[in-house]
């Protein structure tokens, strides 16, 4: 069983407005997370929110998911990241982690990541593009203990750091793992 983590509970102050809830391919950025998450077989899936929480889990369409809030989101990805990690099921062979300013990852990159997940799923996977990293990204249940471990000021990118020879890059077509959109110069750039 892979996981999904979807975390979403920065406060958008960039952007204005949530980045959950922006439209990007005739639905929201955090739908079409959630559906890709769904469609290649991620079981749970879980998402962290922030202060919009109940305005993002009253908009969502999708259903299948566990919803999260983080009460202290100013504190930083790692503290989301640790929530859905300590509410993972003992089943869980790993997670892959989606960031929700990043809706431009194709299906097929998030299908790639879940086949050579589920081939080794020891490992952290990192996508990259000609050379560039990208998210979404995937750990292995090795690393868990680390993660919920690791000091706030630190983020997840240390256990990479720590563990060289267990990360693997996955050569991915797909310019999406590299669209971070935290701006409405961003949005409209990428998204219009």
């Amino acid at each position: 069983m892979i996981s999904g983590i979807l975390l979403a509970a920065g406060d958008s102050k960039r952007m204005g407005e949530p980045k959950a809830l922006l439209p990007y391919d005739g639905i929201t950025f955090v739908d079409s997370i959630l559906n890709k998450f769904s469609e290649i077989g991620c079981e749970p899936i879980i998402t962290i929110l922030g202060a919009t929480a109940e305005l993002i889990c009253e908009k969502t369409q999708v259903h299948k998911f566990k919803c999260f809030r983080n009460p202290n989101p100013e504190e930083g990805q790692l503290s989301s990241l640790q929530i859905a990690v300590a509410h993972l099921p003992a089943e869980s062979e790993g997670f892959i982690m989606a960031l929700v300013d990043h809706p431009m990852v194709k299906l097929d990159t998030y299908q790639k990541l879940y086949e050579t997940a589920k081939a080794n799923p020891d490992n952290i996977i990192v996508p990259e593009f000609y050379g560039q990293k990208g998210h979404p990204v995937y750990f292995g249940r090795s690393f868990f203990d680390s993660i919920l471990h690791l000091p706030l000021s630190d983020g997840a990118r240390a256990v990479l750091r720590e563990n060289p020879a267990d990360v693997m890059y996955l050569p991915v077509e797909d310019e999406g793992i590299l669209k971070d959109i935290d701006t409405p110069k961003d949005y409209q750039e990428f998204v219009h």
